[in-house]
């Protein structure tokens, strides 16, 4: 019976502590300094039999697919981290060319310029993949289903199919220096095999809503791996 109210209190501290992270956000200014969006290729030459789908882009170097993607998924990134956390997200291009910035306007440089050229108190690395949850050459980390899963699946699947899983990985870092204050990630794999289509791509080419009930598009997997990542913050 003693022992009762001893776990309670480590519960109890350890919740406070857990809050009392969370908490330090809120209501700072941070800002994004690098920001990745990977497709593993054996997910993305599926993607590609629908590139007439994507719009151009006004960069030649971005890939039309990417840009897509990257764009509508910070978007979903932006609004669920400044809604779970209380912080401020400054627009991409706060510090103009105090910043630089990749193919597709996003920045992208060290943690080390970046605290030189910027004056807010946190700062955002995101790193957005896309890869197959079946070809553990692209699963180094992140969830992923186990070996023997993996094969009663694919020898079911018609060969078209592809199960895809996305993770997220933000680290964050404050003006005091180089050392990461916190890294949190978040996964979530397709609830079934897809035959990639336009509606594969619903919110992204299209004016489709997202039904956040349904992963089985890019955006409803991008939303699940989303809510994974925020429950950890």
């Amino acid at each position: 019976m003693k022992k009762l109210p001893i776990l309670l209190l480590i519960v109890f501290l350890t919740g406070s502590v857990n809050w009392g992270y969370s908490q330090k956000y809120r209501n700072r200014q941070v800002s994004l300094f690098s920001y990745s969006c990977n497709i593993h290729q054996s997910i993305y030459k599926s993607f590609e039999e629908q590139i007439h789908l994507f719009p151009e882009t006004d960069n030649r170097k971005a890939d039309k697919i990417i840009n897509a993607i990257k764009d509508r998924a910070w978007y979903m990134l932006k609004e669920g981290l400044e809604e779970e956390t209380g912080m401020y997200i400054l627009p991409i291009n706060a510090y103009g060319k105090n910043f630089k910035y990749d193919a597709y306007g996003f920045p992208d440089m060290s943690i080390n310029r970046a605290l030189r050229k910027g004056s807010s108190r946190y700062y955002l690395k995101i790193d957005l993949t896309i890869s197959s949850a079946l070809n553990r050459k692209e699963s180094s980390y992140g969830a992923m289903l186990s070996k023997d899963s993996s094969e009663k699946l694919e020898a079911t699947m018609d060969e078209n199919a592809i199960l895809p899983r996305v993770i997220i990985n933000v680290t964050t870092y404050s003006d005091k220096g180089v050392i990461p204050v916190q890294r949190v990630t978040g996964t979530a794999i397709a609830s079934k095999p897809w035959i990639v289509s336009e509606e594969t791509f619903n919110g992204i080419v299209n004016k489709e809503q997202l039904d956040e009930s349904i992963s089985d598009n890019v955006l409803g997997l991008v939303n699940a791996g989303l809510a994974d990542l925020l429950r950890k913050f």
